[in-house]
């Protein structure tokens, strides 16, 4: 974990959300359709909602969960490069570690559904599909893998916090390579929940915008292949610096302060020895919400003043739960790679919140004219769960 150098390398990624499948249809979204608005649906309630849902996506897999055919969507993206890597390092070096909330929520609710009205379970029921360590499992059992396998399920940091984990898997010495990342598919449960705290906007939801009036939700997220060594290509991100905190606050709102938001990013920024003024952009968590979008606002203030673009992609894929914090360092990624001209994409916030402390909100899509040096990543996550990633290209 040197001060100076990267923690880990990332040498494949897989996306699948409602901004695209595969990294190329995410960047195509990013930087040719930024103020792109998810549709309306009344799939999962009564009421119409916009949802980031991604059927085009879904393998027609029906034995599996919603969340692993998620998974295989992303692994038919970079799966022929982690079977040779499995066959060069053995399965027994190789690690899994995802973030998971819904796992197979949908089925059970179908199944009990269907239980309510004939009395009898489907023929494919199984409860062990609302077990939250199934997508990893399950991910690492259709690779043969042996090494280290875990999920971890801490609300919308669950991918990020993944990540990290992968990173010091790898650091550590007991794996050499890991899958790494976090998926969610959509469920009614997830949808009903966010109605209940009255955080789901009926309208597409427009983050750090003074119009906000809360989330939109989604499914998807990212698979990350984190390795030790750099990856023999000309176009390598690297994982420069990362952080977790706690705000110890509240289980589901955030400090209004963001001392410990911003002290994850201080400190991710410290470990990656870069200044403020090498990053490009700040990535932010962003959700839609009052309460989050001010407390953000507030720790990005502090450790970067007016001097850093901030922006939320929410509005482009919703809000994937265990996966958001994943797609997220995909979309840093994205930005990082391939992107000469430096193009700093925004949805559009055509009323940008004003609160008591200085935030450079980027209102409208900007190219720097150069490739881009570092972004920021952001997850923060109910019961006051930080994240913060820092991307280099090198």
């Amino acid at each position: 974990f040197g001060m100076h150098s990267p923690s880990a390398y990332v040498s494949s990624i897989a996306t699948v959300s409602a901004a695209g499948l595969g990294l190329a249809e995410l960047r195509h979204t990013l930087l040719k359709a930024p103020e792109r608005r998810l549709p309306t649906t009344t799939a999962l309630s009564d009421k119409p909602l916009v949802w980031g849902l991604v059927e085009d996506a879904l393998l027609p897999t029906p034995e599996v969960t919603r969340t692993e055919r998620l998974v295989l969507a992303c692994l038919a993206q970079i799966e022929d490069d982690v079977t040779r890597l499995i066959a060069h390092l053995g399965p027994d070096r190789v690690g899994v570690v995802l973030g998971s909330c819904t796992s197979g929520s949908l089925e059970i609710e179908q199944g009990m559904r269907e239980h309510a009205t004939t009395g009898a379970l489907p023929p494919n029921f199984d409860i062990a599909h609302l077990n939250i360590h199934e997508p990893a499992r399950f991910l690492a059992n259709r690779l043969g893998i042996t090494g280290p396998v875990w999920t971890l399920s801490n609300a919308c940091s669950s991918g990020a916090i993944a990540l990290i984990s992968a990173i010091r898997l790898v650091a550590s010495g007991l794996a050499d390579a890991v899958i790494a990342g976090g998926i969610d598919g959509a469920s009614h449960l997830t949808t009903a929940g966010f109605q209940a705290l009255g955080a789901v906007s009926p309208a597409p939801c427009v983050p750090f915008d003074s119009r906000r009036c809360g989330i939109n939700l989604g499914e998807g997220g990212a698979l990350f292949v984190v390795t030790r060594e750099a990856p023999d290509v000309a176009d390598t991100v690297a994982v420069a610096g990362f952080c977790e905190t706690s705000d110890a606050h509240h289980i589901s709102a955030p400090d209004p302060s963001g001392v410990q938001a911003s002290r994850c990013m201080r400190e991710a920024l410290a470990m990656s020895g870069l200044t403020s003024q090498s990053v490009d952009l700040v990535s932010a968590h962003g959700t839609g919400t009052r309460l989050n979008d001010e407390a953000e606002m507030r720790a990005i203030s502090a450790v970067f003043g007016s001097d850093v673009p901030v922006v939320s992609y929410k509005a482009l894929s919703g809000h994937t739960l265990a996966g958001a914090g994943a797609l997220q360092c995909a979309i840093a990624a994205a930005l990082l790679i391939d992107n000469p001209e430096g193009v700093l994409p925004s949805p559009g916030i055509a009323s940008p919140e004003s609160i008591d402390v200085p935030v450079q909100l980027l209102t409208e899509t900007r190219r720097l004219g150069r490739p881009l040096t570092a972004v920021m990543t952001n997850a923060f996550a109910f019961g006051g769960s930080n994240a913060s990633l820092l991307f280099s290209r090198i």
